[in-house]
């Protein structure tokens, strides 16, 4: 019985000693602190393995409790903040040409079946209210003559919508000064502000609020048309709460169409309650080529806190059946560029995942509390250039990548601690000026000329989002003094 005992007891500590090495070869391997890899494999288990989740999952609860707690600290409201994405401060229009005011959502409704091109629809102030689940659009722009709908100011025209809102199926329609409210008691309810499809090429989002949607602007082909050369410029997208629902959560949602640009635009508070609990800000993918992502602030959680897993940008999202792709092609997307953005607490995920994303350029981004960038699949192949961020970049299942003159900062194991800290001097607000001189890396580059995050025209090499070291705090609303610390950070003063 001894014998038996003492080799039970060596072969008992053995098996031990043989899983956590194991468990610790895989963490390793990952590149996750403890905590986040711990939550991952709660989240896993509690999908995949019920059956022990009872016996584990309380296990990794407290090993991922050990994360050190990273929040934005400022109240975020949009109709007062000053910063990336939609501004009431920016000037209203004057005098137009061509107008027709409109005070009801029936004489919206009506404009829009009989709105000619070069035509504007002027939304007088006051809340529109629009009781059909999706409004269809008839007449087509041109390239000199475009069909637009505006409110004279930010702020003052309120459109709530349910169900699939405007579909855009014809080319050059722009929209701006407009805010967007998702009027649905069930999140599934509301899908999106716009679905562009089809023929709906060439349309403009300018300085417009989206809030409370699923996929706030959709886009996709229909019957062997594509949607492309689409702008996305300075808007702002977010949610009062998480979204209860399992259909995809993703504030720009982009299949098949070629050529967008989606640039200086606010998205936060994407999260994503339901289903796998995955949303992401803003991807392509399906087949789509030549988009880009430029000058984009990204936070996951702002407002609201949440352990479901966000992502900030992506090339390629969670990945479309091959069937679906434009032209049979391979990748999701490709020749796709990722720079001058500043993405921040998606604590839990990557900050930037290229899945299936062909010759792919990420250059000159900031990743603040987040795991990293992922480079996915043997379709994906990235140049990853002068970016700042914490965590690490991974290559999974064959992705491949360059990596040129990038900073990048392990997070601690234990409590993956934010080690940009030491670098900046309030990152965690969205501060970004450097505690001492910028990091000059050996082998600098010059890139191509154009605008970094500040909106400075630049052909210098610097690393990072920005060139000047003074970084530019009206960018991230802490030159407002309109901004509110949250009600949490009150009541602890």
């Amino acid at each position: 019985m001894k014998k038996y005992l003492f080799y039970s007891s060596i072969l008992t500590h053995l098996v031990m000693l043989l899983l956590l090495m194991f468990i610790a070869r895989t963490v390793i391997s990952t590149g996750l602190p403890l905590p986040i890899f711990a939550e991952k494999t709660k989240q896993n288990i509690n999908e995949n393995y019920p059956s022990i989740a009872m016996f584990v999952s309380p296990i990794l609860s407290e090993i991922s409790s050990w994360q050190q707690n990273i929040e934005y600290g400022f109240k975020i409201e949009p109709l007062k903040w000053q910063g990336v994405g939609a501004n009431v401060t920016r000037a209203s229009f004057k005098t137009l040409q061509n107008k027709i005011s409109v005070h009801s959502a029936l004489e919206l409704i009506a404009a829009l079946k009989f709105i000619k091109p070069g035509q504007v629809i002027m939304l007088e102030p006051g809340i529109y209210e629009i009781k059909q689940s999706r409004i269809k659009v008839f007449e087509a722009g041109t390239r000199y003559f475009p069909i637009r709908v505006i409110a004279s100011k930010l702020g003052e025209v309120v459109i709530k919508l349910k169900g699939e809102g405007f579909v855009i199926n014809q080319p050059y329609w722009q929209f701006e000064n407009l805010h967007f409210i998702g009027n649905c008691i069930s999140h599934s309810s509301c899908e999106h502000a716009f679905h562009v499809v089809g023929k709906g090429a060439n349309v403009l989002f300018k300085n417009n609020i989206f809030q409370d949607f699923n996929a706030a602007i959709k886009i996709n082909g229909l019957k062997g048309d594509y949607p492309d050369n689409g702008k996305v410029l300075g808007n702002t997208f977010y949610n009062t709460s998480a979204r209860k629902t399992a259909n995809p959560v993703t504030p720009i949602d982009l299949m098949h169409a070629n050529n967008w640009q989606v640039s200086d635009n606010f998205i936060f508070d994407f999260i994503k309650a339901g289903g796998n609990k995955i949303s992401y800000g803003a991807f392509f993918k399906g087949g789509s080529t030549n988009g880009e992502f430029s000058r984009n602030l990204i936070m996951c959680n702002a407002n609201l806190k949440s352990d479901s897993v966000a992502i900030g940008l992506s090339l390629g999202g969670g990945g479309s059946p091959d069937k679906w792709h434009r032209d049979n092609n391979a990748f999701e997307h490709s020749n796709g560029v990722i720079r001058n953005n500043i993405i921040m607490h998606c604590a839990n995920d990557v900050g930037i995942y290229i899945n299936k994303g062909r010759n792919s350029l990420i250059d000159h981004n900031i990743l603040y509390n987040t795991v990293g960038i992922d480079v996915r699949f043997a379709e994906s192949s990235a140049v990853l250039s002068q970016n700042i961020l914490s965590g690490r970049i991974l290559g999974r299942n064959n992705g491949e990548f360059n990596m040129i003159n990038n900073l990048v900062m392990s997070r601690t194991l234990l409590t993956a601690a934010e080690p940009l800290d030491e670098i900046f001097q309030a990152p965690t607000s969205g501060n970004f000026i450097w505690t001492d001189n910028p990091k000059e890396l050996t082998n600098n580059v010059s890139g191509n000329v154009h605008l970094d995050f500040c909106g400075d025209k630049v052909n210098a090499s610097y690393i990072g989002a920005f060139l000047n070291s003074g970084f530019c705090m009206d960018k991230v609303n802490l030159a407002n003094p309109e901004r509110q610390f949250k009600y949490s950070d009150i009541d602890e003063k």
